[in-house]
């Protein structure tokens, strides 16, 4: 996690030194995607598909990616409404991470369980090199890299529009 905390501190270096506006980096831990998805009854094979359609969520509104997950990729709509019971949660760290620790099937799954602790560790160190804690967004439909990303992913968001005079 110590890397990670590393990149996360030097993209919020890069961009207050750029001075590109109000900006936000979100993170997630893809083992908890996949705890989320066994939690909620989602076949293993149907994983990664199912973490595209949640990749959307940012561009596109919940019943729009609902609707793709029954329609196009055949889950049911419990299964769906599951997942969005879950994914749909993002804020501070130290909120996100309090309020999971109180779901107990959260907890009982391995894989929720592994991410979250690695989530715990890397907002520890984030903490430790002075990361404004509302620079993060604990986002948990962040689910970009399907194909490589095996652990912490993040990515910096723009707030405010960056206006240039030329």
């Amino acid at each position: 996690m110590l890397p990670d905390a590393e990149c996360i501190k030097i993209v919020e270096e890069i961009l207050t030194a750029l001075e590109v506006g109000e900006f936000q980096i979100k993170i997630n831990h893809r083992k908890i995607l996949d705890g989320v998805f066994e939690m909620c009854g989602v076949p293993a094979d149907k994983f990664r598909t199912i973490c595209s359609s949640v990749d959307k969520l940012d561009k596109t509104f919940w019943e729009d990616v609902r609707t793709e997950m029954i329609d196009e990729k055949g889950l049911t709509p419990e299964v769906a409404d599951a997942i969005g019971g879950h994914i749909r949660l993002s804020g501070t760290p130290s909120d996100v991470i309090s309020q999971l620790k109180t779901r107990e099937d959260f907890l009982k799954n391995k894989n929720a369980k592994e991410g979250l602790d690695s989530m715990e560790l890397l907002v520890k160190y984030c903490n430790l090199m002075g990361i404004n804690e509302s620079t993060l967004n604990f986002d948990l439909s962040l689910a970009r890299g399907l194909d490589y990303y095996t652990g912490i992913i993040y990515e910096a968001v723009l707030l405010s529009k960056l206006i240039l005079v030329i």
